[in-house]
């Protein structure tokens, strides 16, 4: 590719029932300033009695859309309709745009312009802004960051050894040859795989922060996230990851600590659908090995990156 080029941009809206969201989040698409994309848009069987097809074919003659591709089952799995978009793919670089959400115009040019300064990157992601499910903000996901760019390995350790901080895949471009050579056990997860997907992504290059917050993260009752967390998949998943990490990459004593604790926080303040999911995963993160004060480690970190955006 010559150095004056710009990047071609795969899209992929994997959609399942959000017929509701799609008119605003492929409009939210088209009509990005950056335009050297396609648009590949699948639907996983949505039971909604047409609706989705209705609105996915308004848009079957549209000049960036190549592919429209209706499953005949269910699919069980978020990160099969990824794949999926990935092998019909022509782009450099993709752009997973959730069905649910939406975003500014100018997400895409910001995005595809730090890729193309630093060919290094094989992450680059905003900030996203939550909304409920009329779209009204009511929460920014992140605080006080700065456009950055961090090796792989600074990022991992200070943005995702604790949570996920690419909490929206809509927030994030990366490039289509990484993504396809990383190790595909985030397939595996039910709840927390794009958390591993991008720290194996970021493990293979650069990634870089943009300090704008040009996503909106749409909240609404057909999440699939709220029911992973009270079941206590997200956190049994979360543990996968750590173990991940420590197999990967040195964390000191006390960076340990850290991670356990603001873990065993969020177990302690949970509301389950059993006690016995509690105490299971009390076990799991070491619960018994001094307890209180890494719960106490850990919700004083959490309240530090709530309040101040300072990531420890």
């Amino acid at each position: 590719m010559n150095k004056t080029d710009k990047y071609f941009v795969s899209v992929i809206v994997p959609n399942y029932c959000h017929a509701r969201f799609l008119d605003q989040r492929i409009q939210s698409i088209l009509n990005q300033t950056y335009q050297n994309f396609e648009l590949i848009i699948l639907d996983d069987c949505s039971p909604d009695n047409g609706a989705s097809k209705a609105v996915i074919e308004k848009y079957r003659n549209n000049l960036h859309v190549s592919h429209i591709v209706y499953n005949e089952t269910n699919s069980g799995s978020t990160f099969k309709q990824w794949e999926k978009g990935l092998s019909l793919a022509k782009g450099e670089l993709i752009w997973i745009a959730e069905s649910d959400d939406f975003c500014e115009l100018t997400l895409l040019e910001e995005l595809e312009k730090q890729i193309e300064r630093n060919p290094s990157c094989s992450l680059a992601y905003v900030l996203s802004q939550k909304t409920d499910e009329f779209g009204n903000i009511i929460g920014k996901s992140a605080k006080g960051r700065s456009d950055k760019i961090l090796d792989g390995s600074d990022f991992i350790k200070r943005y995702m050894s604790i949570g996920n901080s690419v909490c929206n895949a809509s927030s994030a471009l990366f490039r289509r040859d990484v993504a396809l050579s990383v190790n595909p056990v985030y397939k595996e997860y039910k709840g927390g795989g794009d958390r591993l997907f991008w720290i194996e992504i970021a493990e293979i290059g650069k990634v870089a922060i943009v300090n704008k917050p040009l996503n909106y993260f749409r909240q609404h009752g057909n999440k699939v996230t709220p029911q992973k967390t009270i079941d206590g998949t997200n956190l049994r998943e979360a543990y996968k990851t750590y173990e991940y990490l420590l197999n990967h990459f040195h964390f000191s004593d006390l960076r340990k600590s850290i991670i356990k604790g603001y873990y065993l926080s969020l177990i302690k303040k949970t509301k389950f659908v059993s006690e016995d999911i509690r105490w299971e995963l009390f076990s799991c993160w070491g619960g018994d090995d001094g307890f209180s004060i890494l719960v106490l480690l850990g919700e004083f970190v959490s309240l530090i990156r709530n309040r101040c955006g300072i990531y420890l």
